[in-house]
């Protein structure tokens, strides 16, 4: 009898040990939050060939996951060179869609989503393709080595824009930030899935 009180002792001490080992939060044993993580990033935009360009800065705070913006304008720095023909119009509408609204599933003019935006300028272009980006990317050819007036999609072959040179190109983004020109790889956050001529 003495055996099984002491081992219904050591059951019940694991069991209280248990219970007051539960007492914690539930977060006791959790990981710490990775620290807050600021990111900056910048892009110039034209706002027509021959005046200022307006500069657009977003501030990301992961912390906070609060989004910043600030604009300003700065005098243009560089200008459009050596495109010629109809990939100088494609870049030329591309640029005059600068503005427009994002319109998930639009294709009208500054009512648009990003391959409804690309395949505005292209028809404006006379060039018509699908104003959906997954079939979109099978009416053109892919290109290793792009030129103003070419396409770029990226983040997966989810987003698609007009590659203008530079590192840059021109699409609807989001209902927040409309249609704008940005670095291709909208600064590190949309890998760029490849180019594509639309044998302009």
């Amino acid at each position: 009898m003495a055996s099984k009180t002491v081992r219904n002792a050591s059951i019940a001490a694991i069991a209280t040990a248990a219970v007051a080992g539960s007492a914690l939060p539930a977060n006791a044993y959790a990981e710490a939050a990775p620290a807050a993580v600021n990111t900056t990033y910048s892009a110039p935009s034209l706002s027509s060939f021959d005046s200022a360009t307006t500069e657009f800065s977003y501030s990301y705070d992961n912390g906070s996951q609060q989004l910043a913006s600030t604009s300003s304008v700065k005098p243009q720095s560089q200008e459009i060179k050596n495109v010629e023909g109809s990939r100088a119009a494609v870049v030329a509408a591309a640029y005059d869609g600068i503005g427009g609204a994002y319109v998930w599933g639009g294709d009208s003019y500054k009512a648009w989503d990003c391959s409804g935006f690309v395949a505005n300028v292209l028809a404006r272009s006379g060039v018509n393709v699908d104003s959906y980006t997954y079939t979109m990317k099978d009416q053109l050819t892919p290109t290793s080595n792009p030129q103003p007036g070419d396409i770029v999609f990226t983040n997966g072959y989810a987003h698609v824009g007009i590659y203008v040179g530079n590192g840059q190109m021109i699409s609807a983004l989001n209902p927040g930030q409309g249609t704008q020109l940005t670095s291709v790889d909208g600064g590190g956050f949309m890998p760029v899935d490849g180019y594509y001529t639309a044998g302009l």
